[in-house]
Parts: structure tokens; C-alpha cells; sequence
């Protein structure tokens, strides 16, 4: 994404949220959820309310809701009650990228089973050769992916250990 997509009237928040929704929405999402999550992505602490995602992305309560249901289902955000308020914050879910490409692993090892299954059945004549690069890159990715979540997870408790 080299072209220059916003105009410079737009500050450099506002780009990044409208980044964030071409972004989700590329990957099939609604573009509103994309931009939600850019708001999440740097809301405060305590999150923010329904309103005032509405209100910051000039978006309807309909759509916001729709928004932070998908971002919810996809274990990105979260509710995150404030007491003395009667309206719901939403904010990010803490260690949401890992839940997001643990989720996504699945995936690769439905991909990996599907390179075992077509391998057993190649009729006679086809070429093994890209069933055997897909088969040997998913078997890769799910023995090293594991080690880097650990990884992760231990270098995140070392930071939370930090004063």
C-alpha cells in the first residue's frame, strides 16, 4: 500500500483508522468493523462506549454494533464495564493477536489435512509436485508456530513482570 490513499486534510489518526477498515475490509469484514478497530486500537485504557466510537467514526449505533460483534467473535475486543456507567466500553482484548493467529492455525491445519488428502488420492499422471509444497509448508508452519507462541507468551509475562 504505497499510493497515498487520504488527502492531507485528514490528520494522521483519522488515516489510520480509515486504514484499518480497508484493511479488515479486504479481508472480507465490513469496513466499519476495520475502523472500529483502529478507534480500539487506540482508544484509552477503559475502552470506549458505543457512542463514542458512533461519534469519533461518524458512523450510525446500528453499524457500530455490527462492528464490535464481528470484533468481538473474532476475539479481538471485548466488553469492558466501567463502574458507575450504565453504558456498555468496549476495548481490545488483551493478548488478541495470539488468540487471532491461534484461531487461525486451525485454519492452516484444515489446509495441511486437505495436502494429505488430495496426495492419497492424486490419480495416476498428476503432478504431486504442488500438493507436496503445500503438505510441506503447513507441516513447517504447525511444528515452528507453537514454539513462537510459547515465545511470545513468555517474553508478554516478563513484560508484565517490568515495574
Amino acid at each position: 500500500m504505497s499510493e497515498k490513499l487520504y488527502t492531507s486534510d485528514v490528520d494522521g489518526h483519522e488515516q489510520f483508522v480509515e486504514r484499518a477498515g480497508v484493511f479488515l475490509e479486504m479481508l472480507g469484514m465490513p469496513r466499519v468493523a476495520g475502523r472500529t478497530l483502529g478507534a480500539l486500537l487506540t482508544a484509552p485504557a477503559d475502552g470506549m462506549t458505543a457512542a463514542e466510537l458512533a461519534a469519533t467514526l461518524h458512523a450510525s449505533r446500528a453499524g457500530i454494533s455490527t462492528a464490535v460483534n464481528h470484533l468481538t467473535l473474532m476475539g479481538l475486543a471485548e466488553r469492558a464495564p466501567k463502574r458507575g456507567e450504565r453504558a456498555d466500553r468496549f476495548r481490545m482484548r488483551p493478548n488478541a493477536w495470539a488468540v487471532l493467529t491461534e484461531q487461525g492455525n486451525r485454519k492452516l491445519e484444515t489446509l495441511h489435512a486437505l495436502a494429505l488428502e488430495g496426495l492419497n488420492v492424486l490419480p495416476e499422471g498428476a503432478d504431486p509436485g504442488p500438493l507436496r509444497e503445500m503438505k510441506g509448508f503447513y507441516e513447517l508452519w504447525l511444528r515452528l508456530f507453537p514454539g513462537l507462541l510459547d515465545e511470545w507468551h513468555r517474553l508478554q509475562a516478563e513484560e508484565a513482570r517490568q515495574p
